[in-house]
């Protein structure tokens, strides 16, 4: 845990490196002033010893008469000696609680006293090297007391033996002393720096991971979705190199809002498209999970609860494999056709993958082809119909024409050959007037068609439309009565073809309503509008009938339509028409109680002309 933190391993590695250094320096210290006591120590030593050489010889010239008015011929070398060990002995006692010493002959005993010298190991060792050295003295550490050994050799003719040894021992009791006292003030100074020097790696490691844990603190906010910039305030705490990394930082939100921005914006229209596509779209993650329905998808296909691919198709019995959808076909699609209440789907499968080619999931797209269905079979039927319309008169004609040919003048009478011809005449008729209508709703599909709109009165075309059809109506019996309801204005319209679509509707009336019936022709204004509603209490027309009545070649009653001689195209054409004038037909019917049209045709206006 120690070391996950930045600003404690900052704070560790200062102090740790200021310890060192301190450490270091101390040591070196200690080091330096012992050595400069040493070095101080033999430099004294080497000047005095050198000073009392000179002494010697300068005592021997200056008191040479004395010495041998005192000690006779016999012992001028003793006299100089005595003075010289007592000058030496007076240097001894400056600081004898330090240092002690002695002047010993070759034999190593005390020149005064004539004693033999107590020398320890060290010494000797001493006196040995101050023999063989060129400087004629030496220095040794005697680490067993505590002190240094200086030996010195003099060699001079005035001293009675030719050479002295000079042995002094120097204590390092006041050196040890005066290093335990700056120890200890450097120990207290050491504390003094730690307690100073951790208060700046607190306050320098803070103004470090300080910047840092905002920044931190951002990213973790940026992680959540709070994308905010750095202050200018929290940037003005960093130093330099941090408010850097700030800035950078910065401009890196900057980037990330702004892609974020992107992203939602195109989320959102990727979001809006897919709600309101009218193909349903599914995905699924390689677990088969659904991850995303749009709401054509599940309308189509009835999703509620179902939440995995196998859950959804499994009720349609769609025998489809996502694994091997997604890891064997490749980059090809799979299509399926699902019917759902009498409605049909084509399903396309296809895998999708992520930027290193890695299958991870499906796409499912659910098109509506209900409408091409219809239509496909609207075809089939509408070129069946056709067929059959002409395939009837023409076996009629075909067979009349065989047995006309067949028979001779004198087999068949006039009046048979009359008939013949009348029936070849009436199917022709027929097959005429169905090409005719074919070729009209072709017109009307190529928007082809030349309408000749102007004002007129329809209120007026309707009653003679009527009288026209009065004597066919009273041939059954039927009571055909025209009302006009209101001043109908004129409308502005194609005549001729509102006048076949009345015309058309009319018959119609008169055709399909029993002996003894009633035809009510009303003719009448509402809003902008004229109409003529024509009622009868003919056979009425089945309710499930009624949407499909307006389809081309579409009868109620199939055998019976053709009997009455219709082609089941009289009401698209009637539609078309009405339509193109920018008006409307509506029927309603019930079976055995009659049948209501409503025709509507706009009204004149000096602006409505198209």
């Amino acid at each position: 845990m120690f070391w996950k933190s930045l600003q404690l391993k900052l704070i560790f590695v200062f102090v740790i490196l200021i310890v060192t250094i301190i450490l270091g320096i101390g040591l070196f210290s200690f080091m330096k002033i012992e050595e400069v006591y040493y070095t101080g120590f033999v430099d004294e030593m080497l000047n005095n010893i050198a000073g009392y050489n000179f002494n010697v010889a300068g005592i021997e010239r200056e008191n040479n008469l004395t010495a041998i008015e005192t000690y006779g011929p016999e012992m001028p070398k003793r006299a100089n000696i005595d003075k010289f060990y007592s000058n030496f002995r007076i240097y001894f006692s400056l600081n004898n609680a330090t240092r002690y010493g002695a002047m010993l002959d070759s034999n190593y005993q005390d020149v005064l006293t004539g004693n033999p010298y107590p020398l320890t190991k060290i010494a000797k060792e001493c006196i040995s090297i101050a023999e063989s050295s060129p400087q004629r003295y030496a220095v040794l550490d005697d680490e067993d007391d505590f002190c240094y050994v200086f030996a010195y050799i003099i060699e001079n003719d005035l001293l009675e033996d030719g050479r002295v040894i000079i042995v002094i021992s120097q204590s390092k009791a006041y050196i040890n002393r005066q290093i335990n006292e700056i120890g200890f003030l450097y120990f207290v100074a050491v504390i003094i720096i730690l307690f100073v020097t951790l208060l700046i790696a607190i306050v320098t490691s803070r103004s470090i991971t300080k910047p840092i844990e905002l920044l931190t603190n951002k990213a973790e906010l940026m992680a959540q979705g709070n994308i905010s910039l750095v202050t200018v305030m929290d940037k003005q705490k960093a130093g330099y190199e941090i408010s850097k990394l700030i800035d950078t930082f910065n401009i890196l939100m900057t980037q990330i809002q702004n892609n974020m921005n992107d992203i939602s914006s195109e989320k959102n229209k990727l979001e809006t498209i897919l709600m309101h596509l009218t193909d349903g779209v599914l995905a699924f993650n390689t677990n088969g999970r659904l991850i995303h329905a749009n709401p054509a998808a599940k309308k189509m296909l009835e999703i509620s609860s179902e939440r995995t691919f196998e859950e959804i198709f499994k009720k349609y019995e769609l025998d489809e494999n996502l694994e091997k959808i997604i890891y064997l076909d490749e980059w090809s699609t799979t299509d399926k056709i699902l019917s759902v209440n009498g409605k049909y789907f084509n399903v396309f499968f296809a895998p999708f993958r992520n930027e290193k080619d890695i299958p991870t999931g499906v796409i499912v797209v659910v098109h509506d082809t209900t409408k091409q269905a219809k239509l496909d079979d609207m075809r089939k039927e509408f070129v069946s119909n056709v067929s059959h319309e002409l395939k009837t008169p023409l076996t009629s004609i075909k067979t009349y024409a065989e047995t006309l040919l067949e028979q001779g003048e004198d087999d068949l009478d006039e009046e048979s050959r009359v008939k013949f011809l009348n029936v070849i005449l009436s199917e022709a008729n027929r097959m005429s007037r169905l090409v005719a209508d074919l070729l009209q709703l072709s017109k009307f599909d190529y928007k082809n068609v030349a309408w000749n709109k102007i004002n007129f009165d329809i209120a007026d075309l309707t009653k003679q439309i009527c009288e026209k059809h009065k004597i066919q109506a009273e041939k059954k019996n039927q009571i055909l009565e025209c009302y006009v309801t209101s001043n109908v204005p004129e409308v502005y319209g194609d005549r001729d073809g509102i006048e076949r679509v009345i015309t058309n509707i009319l018959i119609n009336s008169v055709k399909y309503t029993p002996e003894g019936g009633n035809i009510k022709v009303y003719i009448g204004a509402v809003h902008d509008d004229a109409y003529i509603k024509i009622i009868d209490n003919g056979i009425g027309i089945p309710e499930k009938d009624l949407p499909r009545v307006f389809e081309r070649f579409y009868r109620v009653d199939k055998a019976r339509s053709r009997e009455m001689g219709g082609t089941g195209l009289g009401l698209p054409i009637a539609k078309e028409i009405i339509e193109a004038n920018n008006g409307s037909i509506d029927i309603k019917s019930e079976v055995n109680k009659g049948t209501e049209v409503i025709i509507k045709v706009p009204t004149y206006k000096p602006n409505n002309k198209s």
